[in-house]
């Protein structure tokens, strides 16, 4: 074989948003609304491998040699799903959607079956070859071995050269007919994140990264990722509220297994088209009890009466009196009915949107993180501090800490803390709490828990602190001192097995609780509890309603904000599509780098059923898009398919450079015993992400 394009190899990176909106992708494959979409990934995949197949089948066939076979996906054990016969060449398509090749006389991938392909190549000429002075046979003309090397190296490259010509045509037309990009808006950061140490907020424009001007969204993300997480990123944020840009220098984070800095993509004021559609009935907070009904489409212009332009300006009114109702003022495009023509204004009363609590408190854990110009900082808090009282109480519930200081804010109030946990060294701070209009939801994996109005980021630590008499917890037989070892959200009141693991190095309880706010109405909450005598047992909850602590957005959805990326000639577009190619190559090799250097997991890599999953959202948002991300496909198979690995194209290349340089060929012995080394490798990364794709591997 030749030119081995394995599609379940290439890394492809998943980060949040990138997965489709579906319980599971077997859910989504049976879908008929899907099945458009479905073949336009299949297409659009097959291509990308047939592209590379083309590119060794051509210049094969212009140095002579002859192409016994050209599949798409693999014909293992002989089957497959289409032949043809054409010339002395067999098409089809295989049984197996992994790749493709062309089978060439005298070559074959398979280490043990590269002894008899070289007799057949030896003895299948027309006329029967003559027998050289060491009673071997010459190499049919035709055969690939008979080739010079150079002439095999342009044939070994070509599929490369291919992926890379075709990426730069499918990013040429991407640019060339629009694509709708996120912008760079921020509307919420993670806990203790460097962004949030920095201070970005709700609203925050960022403005710059590195050297980008005007970011859009996968820049910010492309710069984080692959830039140098010890020097860290340059941003340059403008807050629109003062018009002043920063210029700050982000460390990202890597603890949740790729470099990030803790910031969302910015959201409109408009409500998404078309609206979730169980929205109504099973999901909590606005789009179930407004009155009169929200409808897809529907943009807020005015809160409580106050105008507001954007997201941030809506979470800052509605974060004023969280458990009051709300008045929407509505901008809805006309019906015929209304018997006018463009848009109309209505008023929409939204109650507030009670958080579910389980009638438990959890442990406090150290201060993990401190935000710069916040009253914390100013005070002389300390990371590693614990908050042990407030005003002379027990801090209580680290959860609900925010909450109760809210409504202090502008009023001094008296911290006493222990410094580095020791009770021994109890310190009082007096500090003044701020008033907080913006979000801090702990919305990430392993995120601590913010105290916003202090500018803390507390650690929670999954010890059960207190049990209220009367609520779920008490009735399902939990105690203080009980641990909280795994958690899992579900319909049937069974675990799951894939339940969300909490230890107090990766405490994912601030995270569950987040989740917990916007599940559907029907989910439990089931717990794994360890207790006092070390025995683990298995509980069931069904979240209650609060009666004092309330949701700021209150179950809103708004569509993300975007901008259209179009060139405004075919040189502009061949100009951006070259540059995102090169953008994408240079991608895979950093990527690659900061897997081998621990900087990224390899948890986040993904097999054919992630690429799918990605290929169809991406088609979901649109040609331009789906373009870009057949872009991104060949990239990585080009970069791939090159790296010196034995059975892929950059290992053939390795052995035919020591030919060109000693005159000789390598030593079949070694090549044969490196051919199923990377044989063993490739198949061993097939397994590790197709476990990961099917969730036999858990992604953390």
């Amino acid at each position: 074989m030749s030119g081995v394009a394995m599609l379940g190899v290439f890394s492809s990176l998943i980060t949040g948003g990138g997965v489709l909106f579906a319980e599971t992708w077997l859910e989504w494959i049976i879908q008929p609304s899907s099945w458009g979409v479905i073949l336009q990934v299949a297409a659009g995949l097959g291509f990308v491998i047939f592209v590379h197949e083309l590119g060794h089948f051509l210049v094969a066939k212009a140095c002579g040699v002859k192409c016994e076979k050209f599949y798409i996906g693999f014909d293992i054990g002989g089957m497959k799903l289409a032949k043809v016969q054409w010339g002395e060449t067999e098409y089809g398509i295989g049984i197996l959607p992994l790749g493709g090749y062309v089978k060439m006389l005298g070559q074959d991938d398979n280490p043990g079956a590269a002894g008899h392909e070289a007799e057949r190549a030896r003895a299948s000429g027309d006329l029967p070859p003559e027998p050289t002075s060491n009673g071997e046979h010459e190499w049919d003309p035709r055969s690939y071995p008979a080739q010079t090397v150079p002439e095999r190296m342009a044939i070994i490259s070509a599929g490369v050269v291919m992926n890379v010509i075709f990426a730069v045509v499918m990013a040429t037309v991407a640019y060339h007919w629009g694509i709708r990009e996120l912008t760079c808006g921020v509307s919420s950061v993670r806990p203790g994140a460097a962004a949030w140490k920095e201070g970005i907020r709700t609203g925050d424009e960022i403005v710059g990264v590195g050297a980008i001007n005007d970011p859009i969204f996968t820049d910010l993300q492309r710069a984080v990722t692959l830039g140098d997480v010890e020097s860290g990123v340059e941003f340059r944020v403008e807050r629109p509220s003062d018009g002043v840009v920063r210029t700050l220098t982000l460390s990202p984070d890597t603890d949740l297994g790729i470099p990030s800095v803790g910031v969302s993509s910015p959201y409109s004021t408009t409500l998404p088209t078309p609206l979730p559609a169980d929205a109504r009935d099973v999901m909590p907070g606005a789009l179930a009890t407004a009155d009169p009904p929200l409808e897809a489409g529907d943009r807020i212009v005015a809160v409580d009466g106050q105008d507001v332009a954007s997201y941030a300006e809506i979470v800052a009114a509605l974060s004023a009196n969280p458990g009051s109702d709300a008045v929407l003022t509505v901008s809805r495009k006309a019906s015929e009915a209304d018997g006018q023509a463009g848009e109309k204004t209505l008023e929409v009363r939204v109650p507030p949107l009670p958080r579910r609590v389980l009638g438990m408190a959890m442990s406090g854990g150290v201060v993990r993180a401190l935000q710069k110009e916040s009253p914390a900082a100013a005070a002389g808090i300390r990371e590693g501090d614990v908050i042990a009282k407030i005003d002379g109480e027990d801090a209580g519930d680290p959860l609900s800490l925010d909450d109760r200081l809210r409504s202090k804010a502008g009023s001094e109030i008296t911290l006493t803390v222990f410094r580095d946990g020791d009770e021994a060294a109890a310190e009082e701070i007096v500090l003044t709490p701020r008033k907080v209009t913006w979000l801090e939801e702990a919305r990430w994996p392993s995120s601590p828990v913010a105290v916003s109005s202090l500018g803390v980021a507390i650690d929670v630590l999954p010890v059960v602190a207190a049990v209220e008499a009367e609520g779920v917890a008490a009735a399902a037989g939990i105690q203080p001192g009980d641990r909280v070892v795994r958690a899992a959200f579900t319909s049937s009141g069974e675990m799951a097995d894939d339940g969300i693991e909490i230890t107090s190095e990766n405490n994912n309880w601030p995270y569950v609780e987040a989740l917990l706010q916007v599940v559907r109405l029907d989910t439990q909450l089931a717990l794994a509890i360890e207790g006092a005598d070390g025995e683990v047992r298995e509980v069931t909850l069904t979240p209650a309603d609060a009666t004092d602590r309330f949701l700021i957005e209150r179950g809103l959805m708004f569509d993300p904000v975007y901008r259209m990326v179009k060139a405004g000639s075919w040189s502009a577009a061949l100009s951006r599509g070259g540059g995102r190619t090169l953008e994408e190559l240079l991608g895979v090799y950093r990527f690659l780098q900061k897997v081998t250097k621990s900087e990224i997991s390899p948890r986040l890599l993904g097999g054919p059923i992630a690429i799918a999953q990605q290929a169809g959202k991406s088609a979901e948002e649109g040609f331009g898009r789906f373009l870009l991300f057949l872009t991104m496909l060949s990239a990585n198979l080009a970069v791939v398919n090159f790296l010196p690995i034995p059975v892929l194209d950059g290992g053939h290349m390795v052995f035919l450079a020591y030919e060109l340089i000693t005159g000789r060929p390598p030593s079949e012995r070694v090549v044969i015993a490196l051919s199923y080394l990377g044989l063993f490798m490739l198949l061993g990364l097939i397994t590790f992400v197709f476990g990961l794709d099917l969730g036999f591997i858990p992604r953390r």
